[in-house]
């Protein structure tokens, strides 16, 4: 039989302290970058995966809130809460009620007396007659969405439509 000679001292490094301490980082560093890996990706494809209907809402809302603030905010305040007597509401307004009156009233103005929830107005809304289709389907989609609790476009077909025909 021959004598086997076995050098002991990989036991003794294998068990020191300090490889043990490499292993026990090594194996966290592992885990870390596996959630941190997996959350990252799942966050990427959630939010990568929005629908186009989604995208262009979003994209109506965002122009419609920019055409907002260029054109109507001076009256109705950023807020939407109009200016005291003057200027009528349009956030918890009844007259969103009918969009159709909404939208006709955008492009064209109104003079005269209306009612907003109860309350009489008389101050002329001059005519946007630079506003674009577009740029009333997005304002009106604005304000539908942020202060008449739709979740929807108002299409530009829609402007359209209610504009040939008034």
């Amino acid at each position: 039989m021959r004598n086997e000679i076995r050098y002991t001292g990989w036991d003794e490094l294998e068990n020191s302290l300090f490889i043990k301490s490499l292993k026990m980082v090594y194996e966290f560093i592992k885990k870390t970058w596996t959630k941190f890996f997996i959350i990252t990706f799942s966050i990427i494809t959630l939010t990568s995966c929005q629908s186009e209907e989604k995208i262009k809402l979003e994209q109506y809302y965002i122009g419609g809130k920019e055409v907002y603030e260029l054109n109507c905010a001076n009256c109705h305040q950023k807020d939407g809460k109009g200016l005291q007597s003057l200027y009528p509401p349009v956030a918890g307004s009844d007259y969103l009620r009918n969009k159709d009156k909404v939208i006709y009233l955008i492009k064209n103005g109104l003079v005269g007396e209306i009612l907003v929830n109860g309350k009489k107005f008389n101050q002329p809304m001059p005519a946007n007659n630079q506003l674009t289709n577009l740029d009333i389907a997005e304002v009106v989609t604005y304000i539908y969405n942020e202060w008449n609790g739709e979740t929807k476009i108002t299409e530009v077909k829609e402007v359209e439509k209610v504009l040939k025909r008034k």
